[in-house]
């Protein structure tokens, strides 16, 4: 009886403990520093032992992504060492909670002090009992765990050690998930409940440092890393925006058929950009934010619906770059922005301009860092019209500059660094340059919610779309479509629109470079083609020839290998599906475009012309590795080549017989493959050559 009254009792202060519990939250813990606990790889659930006894609520009975979050403060000036500290708490755990908020009340247990095995029901303001038992304790340190029936699911700790310098160290470490649904919604989407337990713990870092009769040095530090858990078979936004999704792709694919290739930002005007990356005051575990480092990439800016000059529209900037890894292989990045409002409430909408600078391109959807949602933006420096003449004209004489910003949901905005545009400034009619940020993320930066995942199918629909004619290429040829029969055709546009799920089946750090060549092969082959004249490639001459033959993949060899389904010239992220063949066998791969180059570089002091592009292998292959393909002249002395490099290694392959064979004849079959293949871009380069001769010939005859 006494412990239902007190209980209601409890209730009825609710109110006003909840309102107490929001001035702190916007006094200091709203401003409490909050940053990635680690960049690695996240938490493995395993690592938690499994527990005897009853209720226990582990990890694997929650919802939604793991979070371990670590909240650590210094004490300093007590009269306790870290053993003492504990004892105290243990004697009562109330004093250091915020019980305006939430009361520790003991359930089990003989002692009045915490003691394994005890059970404690920790009352707080909503719909949810929050029972716990202690399973770990030491002179240092006690762990709890969720029971049936918890918001949460998970375990928490808390520890003390004894500083070098007289101090203490206090921290609380949790890894939990949500114990049910809706308790995902207010944790993982509202955010209400993250930061309900936010001040819940940095309250009671501070008061565990009275109890220790010293002071806080500085503020609790909150790291937090998220860990999503393989088959969650949580309800969230990606099974409600399915249906959105695939109507918003049927739409922009009938839009791209309509409008030539692109529904939106039909014509563009492609500038060179560098990121000069300065970070800022805090640490969030994206490279883009945290590092000091220069960076060169594209951007393109454009008109969204393609409105005449003089009329407003909403403006688009698109970037891409390179962007440097921690294991030392750079990851193709994107970002699109559109020009918004930069207020609280403007930088959510949409807002057509008339000039591209000055003015602000906010990234509208957002991304989370750790656990934080958070958005880019840039700010445009430059007077400049909204007329792809007037951009062109600006570029040319001089740098266009934008400040690179970052802002945490309603927070300010904070520069981490500035993006220079140069010329010359060129347009992508012939060969559109398309971006999708969903295949190509930052690292670090994860998209949020559930309009990103709409805004990736739709990328992906248009993608398949061929920007000149408005219909899929499938095999090296426009019409090689209408010669398959329809039920072929749409056998492989199912496997090639399967490959989106796929994964590349190799790490970087497998990577011959990094582990070394043991298990790889690696093969590098040279082919003179004719040669040019010294200085730029020549229009239609042979290096211009052999990008085409490159771009299109002509110079596989048909007979046995040749591309059964793709979407147009190669793109970073762009999927593709070969066609293997052996001994009236066929095989169906799938590969990822990973790089494109098309630049001038700098070998042995000789300057030489580069285009070409790499694709890696996908889960499903026979084989793990990547191929580049590219077409190079030095422009010194006028030499074109084709080089062919390739690393790869047998994946695991579960067909025993299909295994004999690769092993028997995998080896010797890529070897002719790839003779073949220079082979035939030389024979078909000279063709080309030849053919565009006789043609000049023949217009000489016409015109005498």
């Amino acid at each position: 009886m006494r412990r239902r009254w007190r209980q209601r009792a409890r209730t009825a202060r609710w109110p006003a403990g909840a309102g107490i519990a929001a001035w702190r939250w916007l006094r200091t813990a709203r401003t409490a520093k909050r940053e990635r606990l680690r960049t690695e790889p996240g938490f493995d659930p395993a690592r938690i032992p499994p527990r005897g006894g009853d209720r226990i609520q582990g990890l694997r009975q929650g919802v939604g992504p793991v979070y371990q979050r670590r909240y650590t403060v210094r004490i300093e000036g007590g009269d306790l060492d870290a053993s003492g500290l504990m004892e105290r708490l243990r004697a009562d755990v109330n004093a250091a909670s915020p019980v305006e908020f939430a009361v520790f009340d003991k359930i089990s247990g003989a002692s009045p002090r915490l003691d394994l095995g005890d059970e404690y029901d920790v009352h707080m303001p909503g719909p949810w009992n929050c029972p716990v038992r202690v399973v770990e304790r030491t002179p240092r340190s006690f762990r709890l765990a969720t029971l049936s029936g918890h918001v949460e699911a998970g375990e928490i700790e808390f520890r003390a050690r004894d500083a070098e310098d007289g101090g203490l160290w206090f921290t609380i470490e949790s890894w939990t998930r949500s114990g049910d649904r809706l308790a995902d919604v207010l944790y993982d989407r509202v955010g209400m409940a993250k930061e309900m337990q936010l001040h819940m713990w940095t309250h009671f870092c501070r008061r565990v440092a009275e109890m220790a009769g010293g002071r806080t040095a500085g503020d609790v530090e909150v790291l937090t890393e998220r860990t999503e858990i393989a088959g969650d078979s949580r309800v969230d936004g990606r099974h409600l925006a399915r249906p959105a999704a695939a109507a918003l792709a049927r739409t922009f694919t009938a839009l791209a058929k309509a409008r030539g290739g692109r529904p939106l930002h039909p014509r563009g005007v492609v500038l060179d950009a560098v990121l000069r990356l300065s970070g800022t005051s805090r640490f969030w575990g994206v490279p883009l934010l945290d590092d000091a480092v220069e960076l060169r990439g594209l951007a393109r800016l454009s008109r969204s619906i393609g409105l005449p000059a003089p009329y407003p529209d909403v403006l688009g900037l698109a970037l891409r770059w390179r962007q440097p890894s921690e294991d030392g292989d750079p990851a193709t990045a994107e970002l699109l922005l559109a020009t918004t409002g930069h207020g609280r409430a403007g930088r959510h909408l949409l807002r057509p301009a008339n000039h591209w600078g000055p003015g602000f391109y906010g990234s509208l959807l957002p991304y989370t860092a750790g656990d934080r949602y958070v958005l880019l933006g840039a700010f445009a420096r430059r007077a400049v019209p909204a007329d792809p003449a007037a951009l062109a004209r600006a570029a040319g004489e001089g740098p266009i500059t934008l400040d690179l910003v970052v802002a945490t949901g309603l927070g300010p905005w904070e520069r981490f660094g500035e993006l220079v545009l140069t010329g010359p400034a060129r347009t992508d009619d012939r060969e559109p340059v398309r971006f999708n940020p969903v295949r190509h993320p930052i690292p670090g930066l994860r998209p949020a919610g559930p309009l990103q995942q709409v805004r990736g199918r739709a990328y992906d629909a248009v993608h398949d779309i061929d920007g000149g004619a408005g219909v899929r290429k499938t095999g090296r040829r426009k019409d090689t479509a209408r010669r398959r029969g329809p039920r072929a055709h749409r056998r492989l546009q199912r496997r090639y629109e399967g490959l989106r799920d796929r994964t590349v089946n190799f790490e970087p750090r497998e990577r011959p470079e990094n582990a070394g060549p043991a298990g790889w092969h690696i093969d590098d082959h040279r082919r003179p083609l004719p040669p040019e004249r010294p200085g730029p490639p020549e229009p239609d001459g042979s290096w211009e020839i052999a990008r085409r033959l490159v771009r299109d993949y002509e110079f596989a060899d048909p007979r046995i290998i040749r591309s059964a389904y793709r979407t147009g010239a190669p793109e970073p992220g762009a999927d593709m599906l070969l066609e293997a063949r052996f001994f009236g066998l066929r095989f169906h791969l799938g590969v990822r475009v990973g790089d494109v180059v098309d630049a001038v570089v700098e070998e042995d002091g000789r300057q030489v012309r580069v285009w070409g592009w790499n694709y890696r292998t996908l889960e499903g292959h026979l084989e793990r590795g990547q191929m580049d393909q590219e077409v190079r002249k030095w422009l010194d002395t006028g030499e074109v080549e084709f080089r062919l490099r390739a690393f790869s290694h047998r994946a695991a392959i579960r067909d025993p017989f299909v295994r004999l064979g690769f092993v028997l004849f995998g080896r010797a079959t890529q070897l002719k493959y790839q003779r073949r293949a220079c082979r035939r871009m030389s024979d078909l380069t000279r063709a080309a050559l030849a053919a565009r001769g006789r043609a000049r010939t023949a217009d000489a005859g016409v015109s005498r």
